[in-house]
């Protein structure tokens, strides 16, 4: 019965020390809980068996835990359940392609300095460049930024 509470507890403190260091990294309450479990069967070893049986054992108990720990982050298994795709295209990515610098266009709401304006028919969200500008009146891009559209008045 030692024994199988023994091996019971070092199975446990690795897997709990596995779950720290390769699902929820940062955590540290499953590493710390694994080295407690682990620490605690090397304890109940002395407890039980005595010194000698207890260092023997807690030298191995060491060598299995560093031997399981560095064959679980060096083999190829955990690629397969790793995310690996990069998403690199943008949200919205042709929003503004219409649209083109110099355009005329007319401010639907008073833009202060956000507010809305048509341009070809469509409304957008724009920003004024100057502090104020009243609603139904015309204005030109100036700038397309890559979430702004920077406009002012067109004389």
């Amino acid at each position: 019965m030692e024994i199988f509470i023994l091996g019971l507890l070092l199975v446990i403190g690795i897997i709990l020390i596995l779950i720290e260091i390769l699902f929820i990294p940062g955590t540290t309450v499953f590493g710390i809980l694994g080295i407690i479990a682990i620490f605690s069967s090397d304890y109940l070893s002395f407890t039980y068996f005595g010194s000698d049986t207890a260092i023997i054992y807690s030298v191995i108990n060491a060598i299995l835990t560093l031997v399981v720990i560095i064959y679980a982050l060096k083999s190829d298994t955990w690629k397969k359940i790793a995310l690996n795709k990069v998403h690199l295209e943008r949200v919205n990515k042709n929003k503004y392609d219409e649209l083109k610098e110099g355009e005329i266009g007319v401010s639907s709401s008073s833009l202060k300095p956000y507010g809305k304006a048509v341009f070809g028919g469509k409304t957008y969200e724009v920003k004024s460049l100057e502090n104020f500008i009243e609603e139904n009146k015309k204005i030109k891009i100036i700038n397309i930024l890559q979430d702004k559209i920077l406009v002012k008045t067109y004389k």
